[in-house]
């Protein structure tokens, strides 16, 4: 017969898999960026950091040098 668990036991293992998978899904997001960083074409890479550095700029957290 399988033993039942107690409260506290049920609350631990229902965080430790939220944690997993919190840390699974920022593993993914951080892995899908790394691919989409490595398959641009340069164009597009300058692009994007003519992009951020104007974003950057607005928020007023850089001098914008």
């Amino acid at each position: 017969m399988k033993e039942r668990q107690t409260k506290d036991e049920q609350k631990t293992n229902k965080r430790r898999t939220k944690d997993e998978q919190k840390t699974n899904k920022r593993r993914t997001k951080d892995e899908q960026k790394t691919n989409r960083r490595r398959c641009e074409p340069h164009g597009q890479i300058k692009e994007r950091r003519r992009i951020n550095k104007g974003r950057v700029n607005l928020r007023g957290t850089h001098s914008g040098t």
